[in-house]
Order: structure tokens, then C-alpha cells, then sequence
């Protein structure tokens, strides 16, 4: 708490030398008012902010001395009027943490390297008491360079208004926007980068566990660290990953809900051919403007930037093999010039995570596959049956909510006689489904008659129809594999038995193997 103060005028500092403690000033006659002897300090309330006072004879009476970071934090000048107060000792809590935003006093663009950790141990031994509340200024002599050091965030168990700083207070440091200072080795807090409550079934995703699972160890476990442990590991973090596979199998659907699961900026989403464009130079233009907003960024606040995400569909229309394309133009190959320096350039950014998709891994040029590039590659392959088991219930999860599934419904069944279907056509199936269930109330004898919206439900049997109807693109059917064999294979030596054996463990690899569900032979 703190008691009824009394107004003062706002006066400058008495001396250059005073104002760097950053403390305010006051009349030796208004200290005692303020129960301040000759060498004690207290804690004023001025204006919201709160700070040591001292007295000092060269203040005038009824006056506050104020250096110029104060009165530009209190938006007051020179003659203004305000309330002073004392802040009660043993109101204020320690601070646990604080963050701060570290700049130049003065307009400068001379680049200078600043140690966190000695920067740390001027701070604690020049501030040590002092009430700190974000937006609050301090000025710092750095060994020569006075620097202008303003609080980001103040925490306790939580993110509060204001707190003391002391011993045990932790600081971390970064650069402010704009500024030219380099802050080294600061102890950043680690960044919670994924949100809390998210899951893979929720937002719409099964089957691909284990993809996710290597999607998160190479792309994203790095950036769960603080970008000082990191530095100090000799590595940087994934800057791209590539996902290919048949159509149908998720990708898109997992570059967008990758997203979702993430506290971080939008992710923008490009399909491929949106980058081209007929007037020269204005396709390279399109990429550099997707880095943009990055960019912007990491020039502001460095490795603490938050990440940025561009997704590229159909990756293969924009990034197709230099040289393969005999437009005249020769635009495909500099767009993916422009990727390729953007990505992995000399001033390249370590914001950024560019995904791209597609199903013709092999139609990309080869340097943009490369380690430092999209160098995470991730197939997304045909769900095997737990996989499928998984997509089903996501697209029957309304269905159960609302008592519209049968109990009959065995899901375990339709995953098991649905090999080779990918998730979109396991969603198609579903979709079939339960059109054979509204078409079993509709009499089309009579069109207009009323339909009973209590009876609709989906059965089993409409799961057996419209697996009949829903056939997967991928693979031959059973009724082509016999109509091939009507009389069977006629042995006509150990050579043709050691063929149909060989045959028959590569289909028992394929049918039991969890590590191989497609093979070739050639």
C-alpha cells in the first residue's frame, strides 16, 4: 500500500552523474515530509511507476528531480505537477523473473556485442531494490556505453504488474526493435511453442502418429530449448521439410492443422501455381514477399522471433528440376533460386519453416532436398490398419455423438476390409454410408412425402454397400487377382515352385510386416 502523498513539480536532475542511478530526487525539507533523512532511501509512487527517492540539496522545494528516461516514461515535462507518494516497505514481492529489452540511450547504428552475463551482474549490484513494472526504463553504464534498459515482462508465479528486484532474480535480455545491440548468451525462457490442449484426434489427423512423431523430433524439438542452448549445441533448427506420398494420404491436411497445434503467427498456405506470374521478375518478387513479415521480425528481435510458417502446395509446379522446363523464360528456375536463397542464403533467417508437398518427389530439383533446405523428408504413406481404425472413428465421432451409429457398426471389421484405401477415401466411405442411410427413408414413389429424421441411422449393412461402391485407387482387386488365376499356376519345375514361394513371402511380408506395407518387385 502506500500513504496520501503530496504534489510537486517536475524538475530536471541535478547532475549527468545522478541521473545515471536512476533515482528520483528530492528537497532535503520535503524528505523529511516523506521520512526521508539525509542518507536513507524510500520507495515513491510517482505517476504509476514506482522508485527509490533520495534527497539532495540542489533541488528546489516542492520539486521532484527527474532524469529524462523518467519524465519521457511518464509523459510529463519540466514545471508539470505530480502526485508523490510512499510505497510502504514489505508491500512490493520479489520479482522471479524479469525480462528486458535492451537499446542505446541515443540514436546510434554502431553495432556492439553485449555479454548477458555481465550485464546481469551490473544490473543486480546498480538496481538492487528497486520496483520494476513493464514499460519502465533504467540506464545502465556498460563499461563506457550507457545503455537504456526497459522492462518487457515482470513475473512471481505469474506475469504481474510490478515486483522488487533482487539476488535471486533472474534476468534474461533481448535486443530492442530496431536497435543495433547483439545481446550474447542471454538465459531466454524456454518458449512454449506447442499449445496445451491440442491433440492429433481432435483436430481431425489419424493414422500418422508415427509421422508426427518424426515430424516433431527433427523439426521441432530444437526450438522447445532456449536459443542459448541451442548455440551452444553447434546447431541450427530445421528450416524445411518436404512430405510426399500418394494422393489422398493427409499431407495437406497435416501441413494445415501443423498450424493449428502451434503458438506462433497464421501459417501461410501457397498452392504452387499461385507463385507464377506472366510479368518478369514478378514471380521472384511473390517468394520474397511470402519471407516478408519474417524477415521484419528477425531484424527486430533476432533469435526471440517467433517462428514463421509457409506451407507450398503442390511444391512440384514451382521447384521442378533447372533446366527440365523449355518455356523460354526460364522463370521455374529462378523462383527456385530465390527459394533456395532465402532458405539457406547468406543472410538467411532461422525464424522460418517452410513445408512443402507433394507427390512427385522425384520432379524436384535436387538442391532444394538437400540438408539445410528442405531437408526433412517424411512420407506419408497408405494408414495401415490401426491407421485406418483411427480415421474412422474421426469421421464417425459426429455420428456416435449424436446416437446416429448403430451399435451393429463394427469398426475393427471395416479397417480390417479396407487395406490399400487412403484416409480421403475412408472419408468417402463414411460419406457413402450415410448416404445409403438417408436413402433408406426417402420412398421415391413419393418424393414428397415426410421424412422421419428420427429413423435415420447408419448400420453395418451400410458399410458393407458402400464398400462395394467406395473402391480404392490404389491396388488391384480380389476379383481381377482370380479372374487372372481361373486355372490356377501349373508347376512345371522347382524353378516356377521357387517363383510362386518367393511370391508367396512377399505377400506374407506385406500382409504381417509392420516395418514394410508396400513393396515393389521388379
Amino acid at each position: 500500500g502506500k500513504t496520501s502523498g503530496i504534489r510537486m513539480n517536475v524538475a530536471s536532475c541535478p547532475s549527468q552523474d545522478l541521473a545515471k542511478t536512476n533515482r528520483v530526487f528530492v528537497n532535503i525539507g520535503d524528505g523529511e515530509g516523506l521520512g526521508l533523512g539525509k542518507a536513507a532511501e524510500v520507495h515513491v509512487d510517482l505517476g504509476g511507476y514506482v522508485y527509490l527517492a533520495k534527497v539532495d540539496s540542489r533541488v528546489g522545494a516542492r520539486c521532484v528531480g527527474l532524469n529524462a528516461v523518467q519524465r519521457r516514461e511518464l509523459r510529463v515535462a519540466l514545471g508539470d505537477e505530480l502526485p508523490v507518494s510512499v510505497v510502504r516497505a514489505g508491500s512490493i514481492r520479489p520479482a522471479s523473473a524479469v525480462t528486458m529489452e535492451v537499446d542505446y540511450t541515443t540514436k546510434r547504428t554502431d553495432p556492439i556485442e553485449i555479454d548477458a552475463m555481465q550485464l546481469t551482474e551490473l544490473v543486480k549490484s546498480r538496481l538492487a531494490n528497486f520496483v520494476a513494472s513493464p514499460g519502465q526504463g533504467y540506464v545502465i553504464d556498460f563499461f563506457g556505453t550507457n545503455l537504456l534498459l526497459k522492462i518487457a515482462s515482470v513475473m512471481m508465479e505469474e506475469v504481474v504488474k510490478r515486483a522488487s528486484l533482487q539476488e535471486s532474480t533472474e534476468f534474461s535480455f533481448m535486443k530492442a526493435p530496431s536497435s543495433a545491440i547483439r545481446v550474447k548468451g542471454s538465459q531466454t525462457q524456454k518458449r512454449e511453442i506447442f499449445k496445451a490442449d491440442f491433440s492429433f484426434e481432435r483436430m481431425g489427423i489419424g493414422g500418422l502418429d508415427k509421422e508426427f512423431s518424426d515430424i516433431f523430433r527433427r523439426a521441432f524439438a530444437s526450438r522447445v530449448f532456449p536459443a542459448d542452448t541451442i548455440k551452444k549445441l553447434g546447431i541450427s533448427h530445421v528450416k524445411g521439410m518436404l512430405l510426399f506420398g500418394p494422393p489422398g494420404t493427409g499431407k495437406t491436411l497435416i501441413a494445415r492443422q501443423i498450424g493449428k497445434m502451434l503458438n506462433g503467427k497464421e501459417p501461410k498456405v501457397v498452392n504452387g501455381p499461385e507463385i507464377l506470374n506472366k510479368y518478369v521478375g514478378q514471380s521472384e518478387e511473390n517468394v520474397r514477399n511470402l519471407f516478408k513479415d519474417a524477415e521484419d521480425e528477425y531484424t527486430q528481435r533476432g533469435e526471440e522471433s517467433e517462428l514463421h510458417i509457409i506451407i507450398f502446395d503442390e511444391i512440384d509446379a514451382i521447384c521442378k528440376q533447372r533446366g527440365s522446363t523449355r518455356d523460354g523464360t526460364g522463370v521455374h528456375d529462378t523462383v527456385v533460386n530465390q527459394l533456395l536463397s532465402k532458405i539457406d542464403g547468406v543472410n538467411a533467417l532461422n525464424n522460418i519453416l517452410v513445408i512443402g508437398m507433394t507427390n512427385r518427389k522425384d520432379m524436384i530439383d535436387e538442391a532444394l532436398v538437400r540438408p539445410g533446405r528442405l531437408e526433412v523428408h517424411v512420407e506419408i504413406s497408405l494408414p495401415d490398419e490401426q491407421g485406418r481404425q483411427q480415421i474412422l472413428r474421426i469421421h464417425t465421432a459426429s455420428m456416435r455423438d449424436n446416437s446416429l451409429l448403430e451399435k451393429d457398426v463394427n469398426l475393427d471389421e471395416i479397417a480390417s476390409r479396407t487395406k490399400n484405401y487412403s484416409g480421403a477415401e475412408i472419408e468417402g466411405l463414411c460419406k457413402s454410408a450415410a448416404a445409403f442411410a438417408l436413402n433408406r427413408q426417402i420412398d421415391f414413389r413419393d418424393i414428397h412425402k415426410a421424412v422421419d429424421v428420427k429413423q435415420v441411422t447408419v448400420r453395418h449393412d451400410d458399410f458393407r454397400n458402400a464398400l462395394t461402391e467406395v473402391t480404392p485407387a490404389f491396388g488391384i482387386g480380389r476379383d481381377d487377382f482370380e479372374n487372372a488365376l481361373l486355372g490356377g499356376f501349373i508347376h512345371h519345375g522347382v524353378r516356377m515352385q521357387d517363383i510362386v514361394d518367393a511370391g508367396r513371402g512377399f505377400r506374407e511380408e506385406v500382409q504381417y510386416s509392420q516395418r514394410n506395407p508396400l513393396m515393389s518387385v521388379l
